[in-house]
């Protein structure tokens, strides 16, 4: 039983980390709209930001790398938001 214990413990904790981590996507800011706290890239994908996200530097024009989780709901949340250079 011990034996088992390691290996188990080790699957559940990689599930864990790749179930955390946020996927990515990059493109122009087309819509910045700060009342709601959300920002729509030029190819139409629209992020809510999370809390702490600012939306300082974010205008349309700019080039940005978004990290965002999907919820059930089937909505983006912006976790970061790094205008590229």
């Amino acid at each position: 039983m011990k034996k088992l214990i390691a290996p188990l413990a080790a699957a559940v904790f990689a599930l864990s980390l790749s179930a955390a981590q946020a996927d990515e996507a990059g493109g122009k800011i087309s819509m910045a709209d700060q009342a709601t706290g959300t920002i729509t890239l030029e190819d139409g994908t629209a992020f809510i930001l999370s809390e702490g996200v600012s939306m300082e530097g974010l205008e349309p024009g700019t080039e940005v790398t978004v990290s965002y989780e999907q919820k059930d709901d089937g909505s983006l949340v912006a976790t970061e938001v790094t205008p590229n250079q």
